[in-house]
């Protein structure tokens, strides 16, 4: 399980700071919608969200590629 998330988190070996930064407003992400679901009983518009984290990550990735 340990070498999974290792791996899960690492660029071959290597920490990334793409996938763990990706991951940790994802998270972060699903705990604020849960709780605007929960007080507002609806859905709200996801886009900014997912725009917010597909461009952490590749911001993060395209660091990793000029390195």
């Amino acid at each position: 399980m340990k070498a999974f998330f290792k791996q899960l988190f690492s660029e071959s070996g290597e920490a990334s700071f793409s996938r763990a930064g990706s991951f940790l407003a994802l998270a972060a992400g699903c705990a604020w919608i849960s709780f605007v679901v929960w007080k507002t009983h609806s859905l709200p518009d996801l886009t900014g969200l997912t725009i917010f984290i597909a461009t952490l990550y590749g911001l993060g990735k395209a660091g990793e590629t000029v390195q």
